[in-house]
């Protein structure tokens, strides 16, 4: 009796959460969609305040989670995640861990599923905040380098969907392609879900036995110049960058066989 009352506890919070979610969303458009334009400044200048509402908001999610006992937010370093003018590459284990970096960082930019850009809920947010949709390949690489080169931090989810657990998507070359262009090596973020809830495939309302805990943890970063002692052409270095953030999330998530 007491498990199944935990469990309905939890999936009316988790629905209730959700919904403040989308209650955010709606208010932040309501707040930045005017205030970037009655502030003036410069394109980059009202991106990154609207950042900075956005974190708020979603703090404010993750405060309702762990208020209601439903799942806790932890960083292994904050201030090395919040250094600007980071290229951050993470892993994708559930469906909130945009908004886990949103919430925890002032300035973010993220690469996105394009259908968040045309979604009712995220649409305002996502164009004032600046996010970057990822429906053409060449204009998030270019987009991404224009970002960099402002001191703005950047994070990209080379998986490109939700994973299952103990499994890895294969990874596109975006990110890779992002560090060649803008010469800054990768920095890794280890994201880890237990138990694992909100993955590929699983309904929000089939909530894990107990509360969950997402964990992030910053790496150190992958040094291009290590990888690649001399010049390779662009197509094989994007092969070798790959192949090492991989290896890399591979071995922090214990899927080496």
């Amino acid at each position: 009796m007491i498990d199944r009352l935990g469990r309905t506890w939890r999936i009316v919070w988790t629905g209730c959460a959700f919904l403040y979610f989308a209650l955010v969303c709606f208010l932040l458009a309501i707040v930045t969609v005017p205030g970037r334009a009655l502030r003036g400044g410069t394109r980059s200048e009202g991106e990154v305040w609207s950042q900075g509402w956005t974190q708020r908001g979603t703090h404010s999610f993750f405060q309702l989670l762990r208020a209601t006992r439903v799942a806790e937010l932890e960083c292994d370093d904050l201030e090395r995640l919040r250094r600007p003018g980071q290229l951050l590459v993470a892993n994708h284990p559930t469906l909130i861990d945009a908004i886990c970096l949103m919430s925890l960082m002032p300035q973010v930019d993220c690469v996105i599923k394009a259908s968040h850009a045309r979604n009712a809920v995220l649409a305002g947010i996502v164009h004032t905040a600046g996010y970057i949709p990822n429906d053409d390949g060449r204009s998030v690489v270019e987009r991404s380098v224009e970002l960099l080169g402002e001191n703005r931090s950047i994070v990209v989810f080379p998986e490109g969907t939700r994973s299952e657990p103990g499994e890895l998507n294969p990874f596109g070359r975006g990110a890779a392609h992002i560090a060649l262009r803008s010469g800054l090596d990768p920095v890794p973020v280890t994201i880890r879900c237990e138990p694992a809830t909100l993955y590929r495939g699983l309904a929000w309302w089939e909530v894990p036995e107990r509360k969950f805990r997402i964990t992030l943890e910053v790496g150190e970063p992958i040094s291009l110049a290590k990888l690649m002692p001399e010049p390779l052409p662009t197509p094989r270095a994007a092969r070798v960058i790959t192949a090492a953030l991989t290896e890399h999330f591979e071995r922090q998530l214990n899927l080496v066989g």
